[in-house]
């Protein structure tokens, strides 16, 4: 009797479920990579995307205090926890699972630059971080920023609500089961069924989709946070200037801003190479950057000292500064 048999015929059904549903689970995640990366047309468009969302997500996010005040990181490392996890739904062939977590990902990043800008007040932004008030619904957040600034500017040029929308409605489409089509038998090809279970399968074409559809949720937010924080558009000397106690995000390099504008769809391009040269909030940053005078070798020579003997006294002190528990080095300021 070999270990599938034995799963059916000898344990319970709480205890079949969870067997069936990691039985051959490395198996399928070797032959989803496997696909992707040899068969795959789209390929360096999407290690493109999960590059962005590994790296750089993060960096394009305001670190002013009103800004992190209200919101701080969680939206945006809520966002890439749930585009993290739709690649690993994918791989192992949960592919439901994997498209609400995209479709929560474009939603959240829709609802974070809502909260966040003037139009609301912090405590109503307060009281959704708090979950103790509700989250704006997708289409309220999306028709109120496209009455003004930026916002209204890229809709009225490139249709974006609309880009938007047909997008957030495809990926709903899964979740609210529209049809056979949109249903666990033919997104996962399913053949059997045994006491009200299914054992796990893989299908290419979806997962083609899904990384179709992955590529598109992040180049859509990669826009959304260029017209919420248009100066990650254009590559600043932050090194130069500020060494190793630059801003904890916000700014980007000359090599971060090529990913950023390589993400950019192609629809709105033209749009963004507009904004980069009149928008009046990039060349106020632009201007200030220049201003600053460059770090000597001498400067940077202190900070690296500064920084050894903080590690030092945080290696000394059991991971806690003055009594209170110390940030991390590589995640500082985020949560």
């Amino acid at each position: 009797m070999n270990e599938f048999t034995k799963i059916v015929l000898n344990t319970d059904p709480l205890e079949r479920k969870g067997r069936l549903f990691i039985y051959g689970i490395e198996e399928r995640v070797s032959a989803s990579l496997d696909f992707v990366k040899t068969q795959y047309r789209n390929y360096p468009d999407l290690e493109r995307a999960i590059n962005y969302v590994e790296y750089l997500h993060s960096e394009t996010i305001k670190a002013d205090i009103d800004s992190l005040y209200k919101l701080g990181y969680y939206p945006a490392t809520e966002t890439e926890m749930e585009l993290d996890y739709a690649v690993k739904h994918a791989l192992i062939g949960s592919y439901k699972a994997a498209f609400s977590d995209l479709r929560r990902a474009l939603e959240l990043s829709i609802v974070f630059v809502y909260l966040s800008s003037e139009q609301v007040e912090r405590r109503k932004a307060l009281d959704w971080i708090t979950s103790r008030g509700n989250t704006p619904s997708f289409s309220k957040a999306l028709g109120k920023l496209i009455t003004e600034g930026r916002f209204q500017d890229i809709d009225r040029v490139c249709n974006w609500k609309s880009n938007l929308q047909d997008l957030y409605w495809e990926l709903s489409d899964f979740n609210h089961n529209k049809g056979q089509l949109k249903g666990y038998r033919e997104l996962n090809n399913t053949s059997f069924l045994v006491a009200g279970t299914s054992t796990p399968s893989i299908k290419y074409e979806t997962l083609e989709l899904f990384c179709d559809l992955y590529i598109q949720v992040v180049s859509e937010i990669v826009a959304i946070q260029a017209l919420y924080n248009p100066i990650i558009l254009v590559g600043l000397p932050v090194d130069e200037k500020f060494g190793l106690n630059g801003p904890v995000s916000g700014y980007l390099n000359v090599e971060q801003v090529k990913l950023v504008n390589a993400l950019i769809p192609q629809k709105y391009r033209d749009y963004f190479e507009s904004l980069v040269e009149n928008d009046k909030e990039i060349q106020s940053i632009v201007e200030y950057f220049a201003s600053l005078p460059d770090l000597t070798d001498d400067d940077l020579k202190k900070q690296a000292k500064e920084q050894r003997e903080f590690l030092e006294q945080l290696k000394k002190k059991g991971g806690t500064i003055n009594g209170n528990i110390a940030p991390n080095p590589v995640c500082t300021g985020r949560g």
